[in-house]
């Protein structure tokens, strides 16, 4: 018994010293992160019912994250990514639900256009308003990501094993070289189809493919399946690994999230954890169609919002 005891107190201090030692490092490196004033609940219309699954709580962690398709420095970029992320410690289950970006919703002060201009229109802020407006959510923090940094990220954890079709080669090729006329550097170029390791260049182009399969429902797939791969790799990386990887990746964000609540979330242990991925809209709650925006036919989804509240609602509450 006294040896058990022992091991006891040495394994938790070990724990003490492994979230001391991540703490203290995040806090000095925090300083690469642009950080953004916290919005109040107000600005963003978000619900302020507790019962909200996105309410702020003690044992639920709740953002978006938003993936922006910026062609230059300063851009006023749409978000090609929107992806609301829910931790519930409780339950010790990560939460991932894709927003597709060509839902047909009202944006708060102006006209009914896709979802991912709200943006582009008024930054985090207003996409932030747009979501909690439409789907009755609580969200007030977020987080974003541009292209060199979603290619940092997957260098960062080593790449990520990706069963590539032959009919998304081509594609993979031709969205890395549009990112290099962007970014500059090397165009490694995926020579065939079948399993793979992808590297985060190549990663990138694929989670970009748009028109191949079935358009953009593949292509959220595509993206929560790399996403899924960059969680395991990170759940079970030595404390050495994640410290580098937090090097590498935070000069590519910018957040609202408060440094106590990243120094926090950064210092837990999720090996545990499990992760759910979700879709906006369901199937069978949608059609697709055009409608006219700023003067152009474009092709959105038209969508029954309160049946896909309600789904929502459900996944993240569950």
């Amino acid at each position: 018994m006294q040896n058990f005891l022992k091991f006891i107190v040495a394994f938790s201090l070990s724990l003490i010293i492994t979230a001391i030692i991540v703490g203290v490092y995040l806090n000095t490196r925090l300083e690469k992160i642009k950080f953004t004033d916290l919005f109040s609940l107000e600005e963003v219309y978000a619900a302020k019912d507790t019962n909200n699954p996105t309410a702020p709580s003690n044992e639920k962690f709740a953002a978006v994250l938003f993936g922006l398709d910026a062609r230059q420095e300063g851009e006023h970029a749409r978000s090609d990514t929107i992806m609301v992320l829910l931790i519930d410690h409780a339950n010790k289950k990560i939460k991932l639900a894709s927003i597709m970006r060509d839902l047909y919703v009202k944006i708060p002060g102006f006209d009914k256009r896709k979802i991912n201009s709200a943006y582009e229109l008024g930054g985090p802020k207003l996409a932030l308003a747009t979501l909690n407006k439409t789907f009755q959510l609580s969200l007030t923090r977020y987080a974003t990501v541009d292209f060199e940094g979603f290619e940092k990220i997957i260098d960062a954890v080593g790449g990520v094993e990706i069963d590539v079709k032959p009919e998304e080669v081509e594609h993979i090729n031709i969205n890395m070289r549009e990112v290099k006329n962007l970014l500059g550097g090397k165009l490694p170029e995926v020579k065939k189809p079948g399993l793979q390791k992808l590297n985060g260049r190549q990663a990138l182009a694929y989670a970009r493919i748009r028109y191949v399969g079935n358009a953009d429902y593949e292509r959220v797939q595509r993206q929560q399946r790399v996403l899924e791969q960059v969680f395991e790799k990170l759940k079970t990386a030595s404390v050495s690994t994640k410290l580098r990887i937090i090097n590498l990746v935070l000069p590519y964000i910018e957040t609202n999230i408060p440094k106590s609540e990243l120094i926090s979330l950064g210092s837990r242990n999720y090996s545990a954890y499990t992760l759910e991925r979700f879709r906006v809209p369901i199937n069978g709650s949608f059609q697709e169609g055009h409608a006219v925006i700023d003067g152009v036919n474009q092709w959105v989804f038209i969508t029954d919002i309160p049946k896909n509240t309600k789904a929502l609602h459900e996944f993240l509450g569950k």
